[in-house]
């Protein structure tokens, strides 16, 4: 898992750097110092409020939706506000309290069909939160951060600048091909429309953006491009941030027994996501 930095080397503010492969090795020792700790600056910090604003057009089909979530207390509490731009009624909201054994999914108008209830109830994982980028406040970013990563790794020359701004932020820009941004499924697409991406779109650049403050947390974490190749349009834009301090008040009281469908089990969860998944990819 990826790690943003927690601090990072930082040149003058008016310094010119130097040219070539001094720039280069300037650029790269600060690029992987930043990403050496990506995932700790994107997972680790309690108490806080985020927002992820995803947009992904192919041709005339597009999704836009916006997740703004909230972590507070010790033992933790947990909502994700899921909210479709284009209908809304299409939404989700999943609550995982500090307290008791399960956690709920409350549904919107578009997904009333699923359950006789507005809300949905399921065992939590045992073992709690197993995996950080695992929570809908943070997933996107973990996968865009993934890609970043995977980018460079591929190809150096993906790093396509740093800077270091008067007041001490710094900026990381680095190309993800488009190809990367599928494998790590920064939107998880149907197969066929997967199927229908040719190569040459696949080649096409997705400059990602890391915007980092002075105190080396993250302050934006973006990805935008718009292209077209094989006579597919695509345009896409990905915005993560810390938007404030968590409290209480932003989490939802424990719904009523009455207005809460219970799954039992795994079987029932399970089944129960694939006919969410269904009703979705309609």
């Amino acid at each position: 898992m990826l790690a943003l930095a927690t601090a990072c080397g930082q040149a003058r503010a008016g310094t010119a750097l130097p040219d070539g492969d001094q720039a280069a090795a300037y650029v790269g020792a600060k690029f992987e110092k930043v990403m050496s700790k990506l995932g700790d600056v994107i997972v680790d910090p309690r108490d806080v409020t985020t927002s992820t604003d995803r947009y992904f057009r192919l041709d005339d089909k597009y999704l836009h939706t916006v997740v703004t979530a909230a972590r507070t207390g010790s033992p933790e509490s947990r909502i994700v506000h899921n909210r479709s731009q284009k209908d809304p009624n299409e939404f989700l909201d999943s609550f995982t309290p500090a307290d008791g054994t399960v956690e709920y999914l409350l549904l919107g108008p578009s997904y009333k069909s699923l359950e006789p209830t507005p809300w949905v109830s399921m065992q939590k994982p045992e073992t709690g939160l197993i995996q950080p980028c695992s929570w809908g406040g943070v997933q996107i970013a973990c996968r865009m951060g993934d890609a970043v990563d995977s980018a460079y790794q591929a190809d150096k020359k993906a790093l396509r600048g740093a800077k270091s701004s008067a007041d001490g932020s710094e900026q990381l820009t680095v190309n993800v091909p488009f190809s990367i941004f599928l494998d790590k499924r920064i939107e998880i697409l149907p197969d066929k429309v997967v199927s229908s991406i040719g190569p040459d779109l696949r080649k096409q650049p997705v400059p990602a953006v890391i915007t980092l403050k002075p105190d080396g947390s993250l302050a934006e974490f973006t990805m935008k491009a718009k292209f077209e190749s094989g006579g597919h349009k695509v345009e896409l834009a990905y915005d993560f941030k810390f938007t404030g301090t968590a409290t209480a008040a932003d989490l939802p009281t424990v719904p009523d027994a009455s207005q809460v469908t219970a799954l039992p089990d795994n079987n029932a969860k399970n089944d129960f996501y694939r006919r969410l998944g269904e009703l979705q990819s309609k």
